[in-house]
Parts: structure tokens; C-alpha cells; sequence
């Protein structure tokens, strides 16, 4: 390496908000918005069972997604070996999730809340954010002269 290498190795800048993002960022946004909607959903559940299956499912694939985050952020933030991979797999996943999201009203049950137009229009729109979040910090990772620096990994 040379010495502009050298000056590029360690956890800052954008890596370190990567990090910090993955790590805190995400998983509280997740945590907020699952009480959130099961709280404004809450009154409905008795009348709407469909609605019941569907924030449970949203809940178990958000909590899910916050596990793999605070992995994916912990790799990179201790510098692991491996660890910008296991953060594209990360993405991967938040994208995968991302596309799957508008048609879970559709998978679990009608519902009077969800399934319509109006919300699959709006769930795409918050999907079509979050694959844009994803695909940008993907493109960071791959690359990143800082990432290749700090973790000396050459796809």
C-alpha cells in the first residue's frame, strides 16, 4: 500500500456514518415504526384479523432486518474480516425486503387498511426510497477507497 492508502485506513467519514447508521440509525428507525403502526393499528385488530397477520409479519421481518443491520454495522465498525461482504448481503436483503413490501398486505389477508391502491401506491413510493437508500450505500462499499484500504478487499 501506499501512503495515500495508508492515510484512507480506518473507520471515518462516510464509513464511519455507514457504520454509525447500521449500528443505530436503522434499528431504532425500525423499532419506532413497528410501535408506531402497531399502535395506530391496534383498534382495528379484533374487526380486521388480516391486519393483525400483517403488522406481526412487518414486525418479525423488521426485527430481523435490525439483527442483520447491528451484525453488518459490528463487522465493519471492528473491522472483521469479511465484513464489507456481510454488509452487501445486508443490502441485499433491505432490497430484497423492499421490493417484496407492497404486496404483504396482498399475502397476508385482506385487510381494510391495506391492499388498496392508495396504500400499495405508497408502500412502492417508501419502497422505491429505501431501495435507492440500499443501492447507494452498496455502491459505496464497492467502491470506496477508504473501504479498500481499511479492510484490503478486492472483489
Amino acid at each position: 500500500m501506499n501512503g495515500g492508502d495508508e492515510k484512507l485506513k480506518g473507520v471515518r467519514g462516510w464509513l464511519l456514518f455507514f457504520c454509525f447508521s447500521l449500528t443505530v440509525l436503522d434499528p431504532s428507525a425500525v423499532i419506532f415504526n413497528l410501535f408506531t403502526a402497531a399502535d395506530a393499528a391496534k383498534p382495528y385488530f379484533a374487526e380486521d384479523p388480516g391486519l393483525l397477520r400483517l403488522v406481526l409479519a412487518n414486525g418479525v421481518a423488521g426485527i430481523a432486518l435490525s439483527v442483520f443491520s447491528l451484525y453488518a454495522g459490528i463487522s465493519l465498525w471492528k473491522r472483521l474480516p469479511g465484513a464489507p461482504a456481510v454488509a452487501r448481503r445486508y443490502l441485499l436483503t433491505v432490497l430484497v425486503y423492499s421490493v417484496l413490501a407492497p404486496f404483504l398486505p396482498y399475502l397476508f389477508g385482506p385487510t381494510k387498511l391495506g391492499g388498496s391502491r392508495e396504500s400499495f401506491a405508497l408502500a412502492s413510493i417508501n419502497s422505491l426510497f429505501t431501495i435507492l437508500y440500499a443501492g447507494a450505500w452498496y455502491v459505496y462499499l464497492d467502491r470506496s477507497r477508504r473501504v479498500k484500504a481499511t479492510y484490503g478487499e478486492n472483489r
